[in-house]
């Protein structure tokens, strides 16, 4: 036995075969071992017992003026501040002694009991002075107790304390913690002065991020002018000027926005605090844009176009004409960019949809399909187009043609044509687009607008596979060789350029004729910001861009295998395909300026394309 003790104390060579054969030395330090409940707990009781008798104390804590005994082995058991003392040969080592300054006395001997006895210390009034301490002395189990309380206890009256010690402590834990609260809370803390002060970055990071709980993307805006102008008491308050006016705009509750007709109200008192609004108006530009303006109502556009903040700021005024321009356009939805993404906390979300027995729903956010409860078509296989952020299919069946149209969770027929099948559908401009290419006819209509015509005209292109709306024009991909050296003729149509006459046919019209090394069957498009691109069932992915003409760009062939695409989008950066793909196919899961990432939705079947859509939540299961 005294053989061991020396070994230990003098670490010599010896001691490591000590250890090799000493059964208990192997169990203390086995990661096996579980600490069984009743006796971890009967163990603390005989400390604290120990502790309340002051038998063996072996060290002096020093706090306002009074001196305090405990247990230099207890101390560095559970504080590294107290190990690392106890390791060096410092006064206080020698002296076992040692003065503490700026934690309370009472808080260091609520720590303490804490460590003998394993009670509970925290509240709401004490637990960021022992936060502090058990930082101080880092004891960091306690520490992590803090921070579990806090969380724990987060509210609208102690968010903006924690938030601040959290800082000062350098606590990222807690820091984003505040931060969640205010995300979850913003519809009320909008209102309060703790969101009216808060930085600039702080307030960047919130309206950037998704899981930020606003009714609407008009309560963000108003949100921002709010802060923009606080403290200049020379602004109207918002809600007294929409109180004043009896104005309205799109959101669900008392949102707000300063100076909505841009005329300021004299006052010649001086303001309660010192006007930031002047220093403020620099990041105007730099907040609206990472809000998602895209989804702004028009009532709110116009109320900011109005606002003297606006006037006076050209790239926010730019920023809202996108707004209104994106709202106004057909944007058949295959790219939604950051400022077009809903919230977690919107009523809608961007899906990819596709039909089979039911509406199949690709949720982007959640990252997998959901279901659809709505009517069933029996026997169909559809094509899916969008046009307005409505969803339209086409469905052929017994020499009929119909155009169904997805509202109120229920398919409903919209245009229908007997004895005539189609086989291209799309949306363009206003109107929906459909091909025949066994009668070689278009025919082209308004769904949501019962008074318009429906116009038909003829076209000579016989093997027409795919068509894709690009800009002013119809691009329409004709089959002209097969197999693994497939070609395709790209025909371009400038629809508004052609003065419609029924029955005159459209051989010279097209304004494009191009032959690329592709398939024109099975294949598929996307797009992002700049560029849109076209895949094939051999993986062979060009981008289409236009300048003095449209051109078209190999880039590479993303796999070597045939497959039977059924619909692409790009979300987030992330390329979504859809379609009938072999199990062990290999990708490039990453094309540099083109995607970063790579997700195969692999079908079994399919009876209809994938287009992107954004959906109500409530249709969803």
């Amino acid at each position: 036995m005294m053989y061991i003790c020396r070994c230990i104390v003098k670490g010599s060579a010896s001691e490591t075969r000590s250890q090799r054969s000493n059964p208990a030395h192997v169990a203390r330090n086995s990661s096996e071992d579980v600490p069984d409940k009743n006796i971890s707990q009967g163990i603390l009781q005989s400390v604290g017992k120990f502790w309340k008798n002051h038998e063996h104390e072996d060290f002096q804590v020093n706090i306002e003026g009074e001196c305090i005994k405990c247990h230099s082995f207890i101390l560095a058991s559970c504080s590294e501040f107290f190990e690392s003392l106890f390791r060096s040969n410092m006064k206080e080592k020698l002296d076992m002694k040692v003065d503490l300054q700026n934690i309370p006395l009472n808080i260091f001997q609520l720590i303490l009991k804490t460590l003998y006895t394993g009670c509970k210390l925290l509240n709401v009034d004490n637990v960021l002075e022992v936060w502090s301490a058990a930082h101080q002395l880092q004891i960091h189990f306690l520490i992590k107790h803090c921070e579990d309380f806090i969380l724990e206890n987060i509210t609208q009256e102690t968010v903006e304390t924690y938030r601040k010690q959290a800082d000062f402590l350098q606590s990222k834990r807690v820091f984003l913690g505040t931060h969640k609260y205010i995300l979850e809370n913003f519809r009320t803390l909008r209102q309060t002065e703790l969101f009216l002060q808060l930085d600039v970055k702080e307030l960047c990071r919130l309206i950037e991020s998704d899981q930020l709980n606003a009714s609407s993307e008009d309560e963000v805006l108003y949100s921002i002018y709010d802060w923009v102008n606080y403290g200049d008491l020379t602004t109207q308050n918002v809600q007294e000027m929409v109180k004043a006016k009896g104005a309205g705009y799109n959101t669900d509750d008392n949102s707000s926005i300063n100076d909505m007709d841009g005329n300021y109200k004299e006052e010649k008192q001086a303001p309660a605090v010192p006007s930031q609004a002047n220093e403020r108006k620099k990041y105007l530009h730099q907040l609206v844009k990472a809000t998602r303006y895209f989804l702004l109502s028009e009532p709110c556009i116009n109320n900011l176009f109005c606002n003297k903040l606006t006037k006076n700021n050209t790239h926010v005024k730019n920023i809202l004409f996108e707004a209104s321009a994106f709202q106004n356009s057909n944007n058949p939805y295959r790219f939604w960019p950051t400022a077009a993404i809903h919230r977690d906390s919107s009523t809608s979300e961007q899906v990819g949809v596709m039909y089979n027995y039911g509406l199949d729903v690709f949720s982007l956010k959640r990252n997998g399909w959901l279901y659809n409860s709505g009517s069933y078509l029996a026997n169909v296989n559809l094509q899916l187009t969008t046009l307005k952020d409505q969803l339209y299919a086409l469905n052929n069946k017994n020499n009929k043609m119909e155009v169904l149209h997805f509202v109120n969770n229920s398919w409903v027929s919209v245009f229908h044509s007997d004895n005539e099948t189609m086989n291209l559908f799309l949306s363009h401009d206003k109107y929906i687009y459909v091909f025949s290419s066994d009668n070689l006819t278009i025919k082209r209509f308004q769904p949501h607008n019962p008074g318009a015509t429906t116009e038909q005209f003829h076209h000579s292109l016989k093997n027409a596979k795919y068509a894709m709306s690009f800009k002013r024009y119809i691009l329409v991909f004709e089959e002209v060789e097969n197999g693994q050296t497939a070609k395709a003729r790209v025909h371009g149509w400038e629809t508004e350029a052609y003065v419609w006459t029924p029955s005159v046919k459209l051989d010279n019209v097209w304004k494009l004729s191009v032959k690329l090394d592709l398939s024109a069957d099975n294949m598929t498009h996307f797009q992002d910001e700049k560029y849109v691109y076209i895949l094939d069932k051999f993986g062979h992915l060009y981008r289409v861009e236009h300048s003095e003409k449209i051109q078209f760009t190999f880039i590479v062939q993303i796999w070597d295998f045939e497959a039977e695409l059924k619909g692409a989008l790009l979300f987030k950066n992330k390329l979504y395909l859809c379609g009938v793909f072999p199990e062990n196919g290999k990708y490039y899961h990453e094309v540099k300026g083109v995607y970063s990432s790579l997700k195969v939705l692999r079908m079994f079947r399919t009876r209809s394309n994938f287009v992107p859509f954004v959906i109500a939540k409530t249709l969803l299961k």
